[in-house]
């Protein structure tokens, strides 16, 4: 996730913890 991105995941926090599940599952 990108920290322009950060606003927009604040918003939507299952989109969040999508992009936290990716950025830690990442292979």
């Amino acid at each position: 996730a990108n920290h322009s991105f950060m606003p927009i995941v604040v918003e939507s926090t299952p989109l969040a913890n999508f992009e936290n599940w990716s950025s830690t599952t990442a292979p």
